[in-house]
């Protein structure tokens, strides 16, 4: 692992050192790429590609988690699953209340098939991310969803037929 993705580092790693400056140092960094690239690695491993002692790099992998700067979680990769996702992109009735939104973004978080909300500025309020077995039952339930709401002006169903990179790992081809 250490020595596979060395060279990739060195790629990202001015990028990252770059917009990141303010923020992280380059032992940072190099702890979230390895940690992005394998969230179970060893401290002994990050300590190896970050160039520091291991007690070091548990210290700082420690640092990063306690600020809420990376969080490892694991992931479904819906292509291996053959399970089917969109992106729905939502703008808001012009005038609905503050409070009508927030029960609506509430309702958006309790719901199992949504695993992402983001805020927009420009054409759209807000992004919601669906997953669901099948494009049929996906589309059902996205447009019960949005019907069963008061705030809900429009939205777009953009379905997501192949994901070829995620979270920054390019995903394996063969196994499409």
């Amino acid at each position: 692992m250490v020595n596979k993705n060395e060279a990739r580092y060195k790629k990202e790693l001015e990028f990252f050192k770059e917009i990141l400056k303010d923020y992280l140092d380059e032992i940072d960094i190099l702890i979230w790429l390895a940690l992005r690239d394998d969230g179970r690695i060893s401290d002994t491993d990050l300590a190896k590609i970050a160039n520091v002692s291991v007690p070091t790099a548990r210290r700082r992998r420690l640092a990063l988690e306690e600020k809420g700067i990376i969080k490892v979680r694991g992931f479904l990769v819906f292509d291996k699953l053959k399970l089917a996702s969109a992106d729905v992109l939502i703008k808001l009735k012009p005038g609905c209340s503050a409070e009508a939104v927030k029960d609506f973004i509430t309702k958006a978080l309790e719901e199992p098939r949504i695993y992402e909300v983001s805020e927009y500025i420009g054409e759209y309020d807000f992004l919601f991310r669906f997953f669901e077995k099948d494009f049929k039952t996906l589309k059902e339930k996205i447009e019960e969803f949005m019907l069963e709401s008061n705030v809900v002006d429009y939205y777009t169903i953009l379905a997501n037929v192949y994901t070829p990179k995620l979270f920054s790992e390019l995903i394996n081809n063969s196994s499409k």
